[in-house]
């Protein structure tokens, strides 16, 4: 039980590291990839537009593992590599601008990392998730909080 409790924290705590929704598939016994080809994964985001709305637009390409020891979960760790090219907004010259320099620099930074350097439960149906976000070649430490989901 603590088996799945522990993927659907690493969801939600994907949603705060890049916006990522996602399905595992299983590799071994306590490595899972991130299910890009079955569509069961995607990686979601909003930019605020002047303050005023939420864009949302999402990565269509990515990759990731999650190791997972059930028995020690504070062993557990994720990583994902996300091709910022593949950025998608349903809108050409927004795409265009958010892959310029102003934004995620694509030429410069094809992709954007995160890879946890830390978990701990928090409590009954909580733990915090650490790791290290790097985005335009800028890493910096992010905690999210995990809330476990039946």
């Amino acid at each position: 039980m603590f088996k799945s409790k522990i993927k659907s924290a690493v969801l939600a705590t994907l949603l705060v590291t890049g916006g990522l929704a996602a399905g595992l598939t299983s590799a071994s016994a306590n490595s899972y990839n991130l299910d890009t080809q079955g569509a069961h994964a995607n990686i979601q985001f909003k930019i605020s537009h002047l303050g005023f709305s939420w864009i949302q637009a999402r990565f269509n390409k990515f990759e990731g593992q999650l190791q997972f020891d059930e028995s020690k979960p504070e062993a557990s760790s994720i990583n994902i590599t996300v091709d910022t090219a593949s950025l998608d907004s349903n809108h050409a010259e927004r795409d265009k601008h958010l892959r310029s320099a102003d934004f995620f620099d694509v030429s410069k930074f094809p992709t954007a990392t995160f890879v946890s350097t830390g978990l701990k439960s928090t409590g009954d149906k909580t733990a915090m998730l650490d790791g290290d976000l790097t985005i335009k070649g800028v890493t910096k430490p992010i905690s999210a909080l995990l809330r476990f989901v039946e």
